[in-house]
């Protein structure tokens, strides 16, 4: 079968490692903002269909602004987890000691 890009993997990389260690801290504040992004998502879609839905008045553009723009900051947040998770990862598999490299985490994890 030849080699497609709608039929590969999107997410996997070649030149990483498919495991590594990391602490589980940054997990949970995914986990966290994961919720927050869905809750702004939900409110911010309720307000769209709220006039047909109940003929409610929808949120102003100024709020869904603001909450839209708490939601791009949480996205750069899950970034800047992620870089230091795969950098703390990589550093891991480099090193004969995890226990060192975990607690040696960058700053953005602590």
């Amino acid at each position: 079968m030849q080699s497609h890009p709608l039929t590969q993997n999107p997410w996997s990389v070649d030149a990483d490692p498919e495991y590594g260690l990391i602490p589980l801290s940054p997990l949970y504040q995914i986990d966290r903002a994961r919720y927050a992004i869905a809750a702004m998502a939900r409110m911010v879609g309720n307000s769209a269909s709220e006039p047909d839905a109940t003929g409610g008045q929808p949120l102003d553009a100024w709020t869904v602004a603001a909450l839209m723009g708490g939601v791009e900051g949480l996205c750069d947040h899950l970034g800047t987890l992620a870089d230091a998770m795969l950098e703390q990862a990589r550093a891991c598999g480099a090193d004969a000691d995890p226990c060192g490299v975990l607690h040696d985490a960058p700053a953005s994890l602590q």
